[in-house]
Formats: structure tokens, sequence, C-alpha cells
């Protein structure tokens, strides 16, 4: 498989009433390649949530009519596993025990440097799994489901490298997404495990 870069790009939500730092933050991350919504309406929040999916939201705690943390604990009622990133002029420990409290990936104080605001959207990725190339997404893929159509057929790895006629190295490789197999090579794999190739890249 020849390696092409292919940016998948993450949906973010901005969630702040300072319209100001949503142009900006809208700006610096559509550069990067995401996807980015803005909301200045805390009230409006938890319906653009509900309506659309996002792998990140960054949300400001100081804001008037509803409260951060309000809106917080009704986003985590329609979506308990969405990364969320909470911004604060005015940093308080009781607001940062009680982000902790409902699972923030981080909490940064503004004002706050662009190269540490992206640091942490990185770490955020990563821990999240968020994957912005659509080659390394296609690996980690095809890694995945060769290993787990394998262990439902109850073939070992020596067995499919025989059946297969592909060494058993290159197979662990590619169960590991330590490697891309060429199309040829799974064609072999497709094969040998009676599935079609679809199966493979169903969803990216």
């Amino acid at each position: 498989m020849t390696k092409k870069v292919i940016n998948r790009k993450i949906n973010v939500l901005i969630i702040d009433d300072d319209i100001d730092i949503c142009t900006f933050l809208k700006r610096i991350l559509t550069k990067r390649n995401y996807t980015v919504e803005c909301c200045c309406a805390p009230l409006a929040a938890t319906e653009i949530v509900k309506k659309q999916e996002f792998q990140i939201i960054i949300l400001d705690i100081v804001m008037p009519k509803k409260d951060g943390i309000e809106v917080l604990k009704d986003i985590r009622k329609i979506d308990s596993s969405v990364c969320v990133i909470m911004l604060s002029a005015y940093p308080t420990v009781e607001r940062a025990f009680e982000s902790i409290r409902e699972n923030v990936f981080e909490f940064i104080t503004k004002p706050f440097e662009t190269k540490d605001f992206f640091d942490v959207l990185t770490r955020a990725e990563k821990q999240y799994g968020l994957v912005s190339n659509l080659y390394e997404l296609t690996i980690k893929q095809i890694s995945s489901r060769l290993s787990v159509l394998r262990k439902e057929k109850k073939i070992s790895l020596r067995q499919l490298a025989n059946i297969a006629g592909i060494s058993p190295s290159l197979i662990y490789q590619i169960e590991h997404a330590e490697t891309a197999p060429s199309i040829a090579t799974l064609s072999k794999l497709t094969t040998a495990l009676q599935t079609e190739m679809a199966y493979f890249f169903e969803d990216l």
C-alpha cells in the first residue's frame, strides 16, 4: 500500500461567550485542518451537541446565563466520552475540582500561548485515539479487523500464514499496525479468511 497522507478533519466545538476568543481559536484551528464550529450562547450549546458529532469540545467556564460547569454536565448527559478542554481567565480550586470530576481532559488558563494550546490538543488526540491522518487510520483499522476476524474464525497466525502463503512475521506486523499490507497481500488474506476486501475499509 503506497503511503499517501490524506487529512481527515477532527470536528471541534468552541463554546465561549467571547466572540474574539471564538474567532481567534477558529482561525488557528482551521489553519491546522480542524473543522470548527463556534457557539457564543451557552444556552444553545447542548442542542448543537445533540445534532452534531464532535471529537473535541473547548468550553469556557465563566459565561453569562449558564456557567460552563453546568453546560459541561449537560454535555456529559448527551456524550459521556467526548474530549472536553476547559478554558478560564479566573481559575479556582473549586472549578478545577469540578472539571476533573466531570472527566475534563485539561484545564487551560487564559491567556495562553498558541503552542501550549496545540500541545494540549496533540495530547488529547493521542489519549482519545483521534487520528487525523487517513493513512494511519486505515492501517489501524486493517490491523484491528484482521486480528478480530482471525480470532473469530479460530485460525492461528501460523495457520493463516500457511493458507495465505504469507510469512507469519508479515501477518504479525500487519496485525500490530507496524506495516501496511500491499493490495496483493491483503487480497491473499481476504481469500484465506473467506471475506470481502471491503470488510477492511468499511466506515473509513
